[in-house]
């Protein structure tokens, strides 16, 4: 008999690791909870209507696959039998993978501010009805006592027996009610005229109330993002009366970031967020936080000239082609841990590991290496958990003399290290900001512009099927989601960037071929969705994380309306402009690119137009044209022309001519005319 109990223990445990629904689906997020006692779903049609079928409520657990706080309330809860009982007892459990559906995330995520008044993040963690009424809503949920938050199995066990009496649920459904009211609101126009110089003004005032005097960057609390878009606020604001603080604020920022430990010291890149100094990270790397970083070193070193600020741009676009990109399409993120499940293992290094290495095997003195090693910021005790330090640059220290030779050993260590695990999604509008970029950087170094075009035509040909244009797959796969207003966005105004730098019209046709095709799917009788699939979210202006598709958009429609003659797209962008008045005077530091559009609109576009070989001779000295919102456009005529919308204003045939006559219409914007206003 007793021979028999292994195989009892070990169909038993089988019995208890059965896979879930998840294992049919392709997102790696929710591969990784496919193996979870919990009996999960996906987010769709036929889950929904189970859950009405069995009159259960739903948890709504929204996430990612590099997301950390997700990884660990998975291990400690979701793991676990005795928290898979209550919730599959109690709920029709659904997993969202945000990346995979962002309209899905932006919803709850409002839900969440509109409801506790701050920000949420991931996991998120809704609880509904069974026709999707929210009652209860929260983050992680820890399984034993964290921050004063409610244990999740005395948590889902109370909201479980909660749904079942029917005047409590009644009560906590009408909680939700103002934030609803409060989503729902439609936007209101400015009860004031809104002038070019006091946009700039108050946006100026209210991005330093929240920089961090101390550390750089915009914020004093304890997790900090590299906010790519109020940057390059600044920077537009410099351009436009250099203004010197504001440039500060930007480049004192895009320094800190760069020599502390929020970027990869070693081998470029830069991690989502860190703690309020930058020096410790949570080490996942994003595409999208690199992608939008690049092109702002990138001004700093046009507007510097420090090849320094070049430096970062190229190795951050190495790191991202060199881990990130395969078969010319590049994937969404690394986690902050590989398979010894360790955090930041792979970036990380002990003291005495390279006290002894650099001596032995690259003859370094002890001395010097300590000096070195004190530079780098390693230390003998670690700066993380444990003895491991995180490679952040001593200001106060000068540069080793050997210091190339240390980076490239401590590259050598990592080859032998497993690199974290990698989400291999394609996802089209994050592949589209960092084609974005390698256009961009080709303008400083032409060995990228091959690699751009390559990009870009690899991914036209992935994600657009020559009607429809889809959100994204897995390299093995083709694509069936359709594309969400973040992707055309995205898209048109790369490709926007790669006809400015090539000056080839297959681009801005393909450009404005989508923009049109975007306002068909995602405006409806006024209003902007994210998608053309439910839920039907209204599209916003938030820059929290990365630069609102919607406002990226209306500033290509702009674009396209002058060097494309798209009138109607131009006054789009002007509507929204007006109906999104209060935002731009009370909030504008959350929406740094809707302010960017307002100072487009009012300051006035310039296009310079010229024929293809005038304009082409000319490349780098348009780059040096001191206006802060210039296109270029070719004409069939000799000579030089520069217009804004609907008028010329100054011809020459020579380029430093009409160079001079651009600069001095920069510097009369906003000045000596009154440039049209919006109002109420």
């Amino acid at each position: 008999m007793l021979r028999f109990i292994p195989l009892i223990i070990l169909t038993l445990t089988l019995s208890f690791s059965k896979d879930n629904s998840l294992i049919k689906e392709s997102s790696p997020y929710l591969l990784r909870h496919a193996h979870n006692p919990v009996n999960w779903y996906a987010w769709n049609k036929t889950t929904l209507q189970l859950a009405k079928k069995e009159k259960k409520p739903i948890l709504l657990s929204i996430g990612y696959s590099t997301c950390h706080w997700c990884h660990v309330m998975e291990e400690e809860s979701f793991e676990h039998q005795d928290v898979a009982d209550i919730l599959n007892r109690y709920f029709i459990s659904i997993k969202v993978d945000k990346e995979e559906f962002p309209n899905i995330d932006k919803k709850y995520q409002n839900l969440f501010r509109a409801y506790k008044g701050k920000r949420g993040g991931w996991p998120l963690s809704v609880f509904l009805t069974s026709t999707l009424e929210p009652f209860f809503i929260t983050t992680y949920m820890p399984r034993g006592a964290y921050g004063g938050m409610e244990n999740i199995t005395t948590l889902t066990t109370r909201l479980g027996k909660l749904y079942k009496d029917k005047e409590k649920l009644k009560a906590e459904l009408e909680k939700f009610k103002e934030a609803k009211h409060q989503m729902d609101s439609p936007p209101l126009p400015s009860a004031k005229k809104l002038e070019f110089n006091s946009i700039i003004k108050s946006s100026k005032e209210r991005v330093s109330a929240e920089y961090d005097i101390e550390n750089s960057g915009f914020s004093t609390a304890n997790t900090k993002f590299p906010e790519a878009s109020k940057i390059e606020l600044l920077l537009k604001i410099y351009h436009i009366n250099g203004d010197k603080n504001a440039l500060k604020m930007a480049k004192d920022t895009l320094v800190t970031m760069s020599k502390r430990g929020i970027y990869d010291q070693i081998e470029g890149g830069f991690f989502r967020y860190s703690n309020k100094s930058w020096t410790i990270p949570h080490f996942q790397k994003l595409l999208y936080v690199n992608a939008q970083l690049i092109p702002q070193y990138l001004e700093m070193y046009n507007i510097t000239k420090n090849i320094y600020f070049f430096n970062i741009a190229k190795a951050t676009v190495d790191e991202m082609e060199r881990h990130y990109q395969e078969e010319g399409h590049y994937y969404s993120a690394s986690d902050s841990v590989g398979k010894e499940g360790i955090e930041g293992l792979y970036f990380a290094y002990l003291y005495d590991e390279l006290l002894e290495g650099l001596q032995k095997k690259e003859h370094f003195g002890k001395e010097e290496v300590e000096e070195i090693l004190e530079y780098l910021t390693i230390e003998e005790l670690g700066n993380l958990d444990g003895e491991l330090s995180h490679v952040n640059i001593s200001d106060e220290l000068s540069t080793p003399k050997r210091i190339s030779e240390v980076n490239n050993y401590l590259k050598k260590l990592r080859k032998t290290r497993n690199f974290p695990f990698l989400d291999k999604k394609i996802i089209t509008s994050w592949n589209a900001m960092m084609v974005k970029s390698l256009y961009m950087i080709s303008q400083y170094d032409s060995s990228y512009l091959t690699i751009a075009n390559k990009r870009l035509g690899r991914l036209i040909k992935l994600m657009w099927d020559g009607k429809n244009l889809y959100h994204q797959t897995l390299l093995d796969k083709k694509p069936t989601q359709k594309g969400q207003l973040e992707d055309y966005a995205y898209l048109v105004d790369t490709l926007l960037t790669a006809h400015q730098v090539t000056l080839d019209k297959k681009y801005i046709k393909k450009a404005s071929l989508l923009a049109h095709q975007a306002k068909d799917l995602f405006n409806d009788k006024g209003d902007w969705y994210m998608s053309q699939t439910l839920p039907k979210v209204k599209a916003d202006f938030d820059d929290k994380y990365y630069s609102s598709p919607l406002a990226i958009l209306l500033n290509a429609f702009l674009t396209l309306a002058n060097i494309h003659d798209d009138l109607d797209l131009g006054e789009e962008s002007r509507r929204v402009l007006k109906l999104y008045g209060q935002l731009l005077e009370k909030k504008p530091q959350e929406s740094s690119t809707l302010v960017i559009l307002a100072l487009r609109e009012k300051g006035g576009i310039v296009t310079l137009k010229g024929s293809k070989k005038e304009l082409e001779a000319h490349q780098k000295e348009f780059q040096e044209i001191d206006h802060p919102f210039l296109l270029q456009k070719i004409h069939p005529y000799e000579g030089y022309v520069a217009c804004k919308l609907g008028i010329c204003f100054a011809t020459s045939k020579n380029f430093e001519g009409i160079k001079r006559l651009i600069e001095r219409e920069k510097h009369e914007m906003g000045v000596k005319k009154v440039i049209k206003r919006w109002g109420k």
